[in-house]
């Protein structure tokens, strides 16, 4: 392309954009349809913002009750292979109800100040490298265990069902319903 071709099309665009510039402070309505459209583009950009931060949020909410669920998970997949074990149970199936999720217990040191106005103690919690120091982890509680089990018409089978879940994840009996599988 040669550079007089180029300027051509500069002076083209030029042309248009100056007669589409006038065209905007002439016409009220395309001044107001311009306002209206950089205001829709405005909330579409501010919504989209939005809902990005609501999502990391719910991932971050996601993340925390994960660990949770794949101890319930795991708890159900060894109680479903123990169970089966059990002699008339045949197939069994198990859900777990958890009655809260993991709790951490950190390491914390108290300091005391002697003020003019008595003492005052300041707890924190402790830090190696930057991170808080864990002590204990706490286990959720298990609320409640359903069993389905194509064996558990026999009341005998059921009562074994109960033994077994009550002893291996420490529930009261009343808190686990076993039902006959279809």
């Amino acid at each position: 392309m040669s550079k007089k071709g180029g300027y051509a099309l500069k002076g083209k665009f030029s042309e248009k954009l100056e007669k589409f510039l006038s065209l905007i402070k002439s016409n009220r309505k395309v001044q107001i349809g311009l306002a209206i459209l950089f205001a829709l583009i405005l909330v579409v950009v501010y919504f989209s913002f939005l809902k990005t931060s609501d999502e990391t949020v719910k991932e971050d909410s996601v993340s925390l009750e994960t660990n949770a669920q794949v101890y319930a998970t795991t708890l159900e997949k060894k109680l479903e292979n123990l169970l089966s074990t059990v002699k008339g149970a045949g197939e069994v199936n198990v859900a777990i109800t958890l009655e809260n999720g993991f709790e951490y217990v950190y390491a914390t040191e108290e300091s005391v100040k002697e003020t003019s106005s008595g003492t005052q103690t300041t707890t924190s919690v402790v830090l190696v490298n930057g991170e808080p120091v864990l002590t204990q982890e706490i286990f959720p509680t298990i609320k409640g265990v359903l069993v389905t089990a194509s064996g558990a018409d026999n009341i005998s089978v059921k009562l074994n069902l109960i033994n077994a879940i009550s002893s291996a994840v420490e529930v009261a009996s009343e808190n686990i319903i076993i039902m006959t599988r279809s």
